[in-house]
This record gives structure tokens, sequence and C-alpha cells, in this order.
């Protein structure tokens, strides 16, 4: 019998250790939940205040100095206050266009045309850039001689090929940009020009 009772007490000892070493990994379990929990509630919140710090800067004659965030906007541009600034667009704003007058030009045609004709409207969501009254109609003349300026200066044999009326597209609209820029506008809110009409003949 005394055999017996000495055999029973170390496997109730080694039972109780389990349940100890059990307990131990489910608190340490419990508290690494918990902590990482911790760490994506605490991170949403620094994200939505960083969201919230972003600024849209509106106009200096309309606006009472209150910031907009930008999410509200889905037009909307963020830039330097070293620019003009213009009341942000609301999202529903459809894109306007601003359009040039026909150009027409001789061309280093390359024995193949002589003249270029070309058609172009701008876009931009902000109708104090391409609105009747709006900035680019006040340049309208310095647009046309820059624009004219490149286009006089073009090759047939490189817009012929695939990607030249692309190219040309981007250099049309890298002018205005800069024309707009040097008149303390923000480049950007001019978004695109397209080509109504591109005719070499």
């Amino acid at each position: 019998m005394a055999e017996e009772e000495v055999q029973e007490e170390p496997k109730k000892s080694g039972g109780k250790g389990l349940i100890i070493v059990l307990l131990v990994i489910v608190i340490l379990l419990l508290i690494g939940v918990g902590a990482l929990a911790f760490l994506l509630l605490t991170g949403d919140k620094e994200a939505d205040s960083s969201a919230s710090d972003t600024e849209v800067h509106g106009s200096a004659e309309h606006g009472d100095g209150s910031e907009v965030p930008a999410s509200e906007f889905s037009h909307a541009k963020e830039y330097s206050p070293k620019y003009k600034q213009f009341e942000p667009p609301p999202p529903e704003t459809p894109p306007m266009y601003f359009t040039m007058d026909k150009f027409v030009v001789n061309f280093n045609g390359d024995g193949q045309a002589k003249f270029l004709a070309v058609d172009l409207k701008f876009l931009s969501y902000y109708p104090q850039v391409v609105g009747d009254t709006g900035e680019m109609e006040n340049l309208r003349p310095i647009l046309k001689n820059d624009i004219e300026r490149l286009l006089r200066n073009q090759h047939y044999n490189e817009l012929i090929k695939l990607d030249g009326p692309d190219k040309l597209r981007a250099e049309i609209l890298d002018v205005a940009r800069k024309v707009l820029e040097k008149h303390k506008i923000y480049p950007d809110l001019l978004e695109d020009v397209y080509m109504t009409r591109f005719v070499m003949q």
C-alpha cells in the first residue's frame, strides 16, 4: 500500500505542472491579442488624424481662412501658396474645356506636306482657369504665340509615326503649363489637352 501511495504522488504533481504551463500560455496569448488590438486601434486613429490634416487651398478672395479636407473634393488640387489660389471645384463638377483658335501653320513637311492644321481643347475642372472669363482667356495671345512656335518646328517624319500625335499633345500641354506657371497659376490645374483636328497636307 505504501508503495502505491508513493507512485501516485508524482502523477499528481506532473498534472499540476501541465495545468500551470497551459495557464501561462493562455495568459500570454491574451496579453498578445490585447497588445495587437491596441496597436491596430491607435494606428487607425493616427491615420485618421493625418488624413484630416491634409488641406486644400481655397481662394483668398472667397475663403474665410478655414481649411477644407482634400477628401471632400475629388478634383481639388493641393498646391503652394506662391500660386494664385482658387476655390476648389465640388466633386460633381464636370470637366470644362478651353477651346483655342484653329492653328494652321507652315512646318517642316520633309517634302511630304506644307501645312499642319490643329484644333485644341484644354481640360480642367477649375472654371477660374478655363472658363469664358478665366485665366487662360486672358493669356490667349501668349498661348497662341508659344503653341504656334512649337507647331512650326515639327517634322512630318516625326508626326507620321504611330506615337507622333501623342508626343505633340504632351509638348503642347507642357508649353501651356509653362505659360500658366510663369503667370503664377499652378500648372497642374490644367489636366490635359485634346486635338479635335490634326491634318498634315
